[in-house]
């Protein structure tokens, strides 16, 4: 059988949260929410009389720094061509953090993502809102205030293509709040190994139930794991983002700097007015 076309395949798309950033494990490569979802033990709850089929991870396109833009030109045409049962697409984050934020344009580009995936998916699409970016985020109040406006507007969008395409949503409002929660990393910004599970149990329980009901605060949180283990995972996730977001963005830094010199040692060129 086609593994791509068998009942229950899933395949992810998105930004750093669905790639597993937050969550490194040995030798660098990352789990996250996607990794607990689809190879832990499935509760199936005696009340739900036909539950959905149980997800197996066929592709994980979801790239750190993506925003739906990009998410549409590199990830939605080969999401769409494994036709699985299940896409998961959690997708904003840097859209609101973004120097500029246009809600249109954004709109626009998430519509055409969602109805894309939603024809393609053969059991359905779950998708998220964004959490509350600004609150573990050490920004001057008129920026988080601003953050909070972009993301409010985001999750308008979000709810509103979600219900118009009948995808099932996880509402990251009604979630325990992760600055107080205990489930984020050193960064702030991602979740930790349990805020990656704890997602895991959010979007668990929307599957299981076909989409009949949204989880909220009800689902518990997974237990923290021991200190020695919180320890090692924070140390691993500062390497990951040492070695894949502080070098690279030293290198352009570096490249652009040397490049204005250059110009600024060239001779000035012809002007035209």
């Amino acid at each position: 059988m086609n593994m791509t076309r068998r009942v229950g395949s899933l395949v992810a798309v998105g930004d750093s949260l669905s790639e597993g950033v937050g969550d490194p494990y040995r030798g660098g490569t990352l789990r996250g929410w996607i990794h607990y979802l689809t190879t832990e033990p499935v509760r199936r709850p005696d009340d739900i009389a036909e539950p959905a089929p149980e997800p197996a991870l066929v592709a994980n396109l979801a790239r750190s720094g993506a925003t739906v833009a990009t998410l549409r030109g590199d990830q939605l045409e080969r999401a769409v061509a494994l036709t699985p049962a299940y896409i998961t697409c959690v997708i904003g984050v840097n859209d609101v953090i973004a120097g500029r934020f246009d809600i249109a344009r954004f709109e626009e580009d998430y519509a055409h993502v969602l109805a894309e995936l939603s024809a393609a998916a053969t059991v359905g699409v779950l998708t998220m809102t964004l959490h509350d970016v600004a609150a573990a985020l050490p920004v001057p109040r008129a920026k988080r205030a601003e953050l909070r406006r972009r993301t409010a507007e985001a999750n308008e969008v979000i709810e509103r293509v979600s219900r118009r395409h009948g995808a099932w949503m996880i509402d990251a409002r009604a979630a325990a709040r992760a600055d107080r929660a205990g489930i984020v990393c050193v960064d702030r910004l991602h979740p930790n190994r349990r805020g990656h599970r704890y997602l895991a149990a959010l979007a668990g329980d929307v599957l299981r139930a076909r989409g009949g009901a949204v989880p909220g605060p009800g689902t518990a949180l997974p237990d923290a794991d021991p200190l020695r283990e919180r320890i090692a995972s924070g140390a691993r996730h500062t390497l990951w983002v040492a070695r894949h977001l502080v070098r690279p963005l030293a290198g352009a830094l570096f490249t652009a700097r040397r490049a204005g010199r250059v110009r600024a040692s060239a001779p000035p060129a012809d002007r035209r007015y």
